[in-house]
């Protein structure tokens, strides 16, 4: 079996794989925690301490939620728009061997057993290299593909390190 493609990242598929990979960390679960609590804290202390405290309860609950996906945007933004590869079309092929991605006459393979795992998201398929990097796959260019891939990446990965529906 075998499946040719050609993908383009843009800052939303960065940006996506960014906060999927932040908030299913431990520190995206702390920082999640950290803003619930400071929320709580803010909304049940407002009026027992002063208001500068319970502003401040609330600046650092809005720091958790809005400081981490602002800041994550802006970097995928950078992280495209600075990356030459990123800028251009890759081409994957994903076959019995691994998965190859292409562009003009530079190529990288990743063999089967060197893949750390695949993860579906509602937008991404990620083929995560090791816990901090992944290739990126848009969902929405490969509609067509997708079933395909799900089938190849079940034939030779194990159960636990494959997440496709």
């Amino acid at each position: 079996m075998k499946t040719e493609f050609d993908i383009k990242l843009d800052t939303m598929d960065m940006y996506r794989y960014n906060l999927w990979h932040t908030y299913t960390t431990f520190s995206g679960y702390l920082a999640f925690l950290l803003s619930g609590i400071a929320f709580v804290t803010a909304v049940r202390k407002w009026g027992e301490v002063s208001l500068s405290t319970s502003v401040l309860y609330l600046a650092f609950g809005v720091l958790f939620a809005v400081y981490t996906p602002v800041t994550l945007y802006i970097r995928s933004r950078q992280q495209v728009l600075g990356s030459p590869v990123l800028k251009n079309v890759l081409h994957y092929t994903i076959d019995d061997t691994g998965v190859t991605t292409s562009q003009g006459d530079q190529s990288s393979s990743l063999a089967w057993d060197q893949v750390y795992r695949v993860v579906a998201t509602r937008h991404n398929i990620l083929v995560c290299i090791n816990p901090r990097n992944a290739f990126i796959i848009p969902r929405e260019q490969v509609t067509k593909e997708y079933e395909l891939i799900r089938e190849i990446a079940q034939k030779h990965l194990e159960k636990y390190r494959l997440k496709m529906k």
